[in-house]
């Protein structure tokens, strides 16, 4: 099977789990599919995943979310750099204490809730004025993971025609 039709077969797939369509042994494939597209994924971006992790959690989608931080010093709203299941970037006049865990929320495209929670500043790196702040997110729940992760394979599969 070319690369081309794979990515069509699992695009099929995906949709069908959107829709709650899969059987149990369907549902176990799809696993496996998943992390091996995400997988494809970090390879094309340069990422290494040791064997013992998941490339679902790395794998980024370059994609302008909405998200709201609310630090001690008060409420920031920022659009997305790259998102994956791990973390984000924005772009900050002034980075935050590296120690503040701020709460955040990320809209998710269409009418979905947005994810809620905490993260953590992981970098900061000055960029003509700006910064390019990274955080991790801090402990979701595997509901709210697979959400974010579905969402991100949507952006993913819309990229590749």
């Amino acid at each position: 099977m070319s690369p081309n039709q794979w990515v069509e077969q699992f695009r099929r797939l995906h949709h069908r789990a959107r829709q709650g369509q899969l059987s149990e042994s369907e549902q176990r494939n799809y696993q496996a599919a998943r992390e091996y597209f995400a997988r494809a994924l970090t390879a094309a971006q340069g990422l290494n995943v040791p064997a013992s992790r998941s490339a679902r959690r790395m794998f980024r989608v370059a994609q302008g979310l909405q998200v709201d931080l609310t630090f001690a010093a008060g409420a920031v709203r920022a659009m997305t750099l790259d998102v994956s299941v791990g973390g984000f970037s924005v772009m900050m006049h002034k980075p935050p204490p590296e120690t503040e865990e701020p709460a955040f929320s990320l809209r998710l495209p269409g009418n979905q809730e947005p994810v809620v929670g905490r993260a953590r500043q992981v970098s900061a790196q000055r960029k003509l004025g700006t910064h390019r702040v990274s955080f991790s997110i801090l402990g979701l729940s595997e509901k709210e993971e697979q959400r974010l992760e579905s969402t991100l394979f949507d952006l993913a599969l819309e990229r590749i025609k």
